[in-house]
């Protein structure tokens, strides 16, 4: 294993995305559950809300910026490593693993570093097997923008509201009604109603999902799990260079 620093970053990663997963089994226990009355209908709502909701976003953008971040090391590390190995004149400052909006601009940057008569094989597998470029390695790619992104703005995560579970209910003949319920608004507070006639004996807990916004390659994808994909990845390619080497 010649690429040491590169495993030790992957595992620092991994610890980053262990703590995002924490962060959000703990989710459901920072919303608070209470019991109004709907002065129209004279019906009860449960009303689950998050009180510091920006605290958690910003904890959870630090830590998935720290995990890409760290991902995107590895790779560079890997790369200058096997550089140094096969094309060394070609090693520089800047020298970093290579990543290109398409496969024929990452040629043409391997080719200007001659990797293609100084190491072909090494350049075969960058083209053909890894991939990183847009519409090749959609991990690849999109650590690599992510880490760019997070250099400008904090990769704030969306919480999206998938429903309140374990409500349970009981009506004056002492039947009993529980399961998941969708609400309403996708941001808190989130409003469930209660049908006339039904009391309310356990009030649920919220289940939230934390996913990538927008503005990032990773649009609406969950972001712990595709990070904990994204560390497969990397060190999958990280393998493949030491397998040069």
């Amino acid at each position: 294993m010649r690429f040491t620093s590169s495993r030790l970053k992957i595992e620092r990663a991994n610890k980053h995305i262990a703590d995002i997963y924490a962060a959000v089994r703990t989710l459901p226990d920072r919303y608070t559950a209470t019991v109004e009355v709907n002065p129209q209908t004279g019906n009860e709502v449960i009303k689950h809300d998050l009180s510091d909701g920006n605290t958690i976003t910003t904890d959870l953008a630090l830590m998935i910026g720290d995990a890409i971040h760290n991902l995107k090391c590895a790779l560079d590390y890997a790369w200058i490593g096997t550089i140094e190995r096969f094309v060394p004149s070609a090693l520089d400052s800047s020298t970093k693993f290579p990543v290109r909006p398409t496969k024929d601009e990452l040629e043409s940057a391997l080719r200007g570093r001659k990797i293609d008569t100084a190491a072909p094989t090494l350049f075969e597998l960058v083209v053909s097997n890894i991939k990183p470029y847009q519409g090749g390695d959609h991990s690849i790619w999109s650590v690599h923008t992510l880490d760019i992104l997070d250099k400008h703005r904090l990769l704030i995560p969306v919480l999206e509201f998938a429903g309140v579970d374990g409500i349970e209910l009981e009506n004056e003949r002492g039947e009993t009604s529980n399961g998941f319920t969708w609400g309403t608004d996708q941001k808190p507070p989130y409003y469930i109603p209660i049908e006339v006639g039904w009391r309310i004996k356990n009030k649920g807990h919220v289940s939230v999902a934390v996913l990538f916004d927008e503005r990032t390659p990773a649009y609406l994808m969950d972001a712990p799990d595709l990070l904990s994909t994204f560390a497969k990845v990397v060190l999958n390619v990280v393998e493949l260079l030491e397998g040069l080497i």
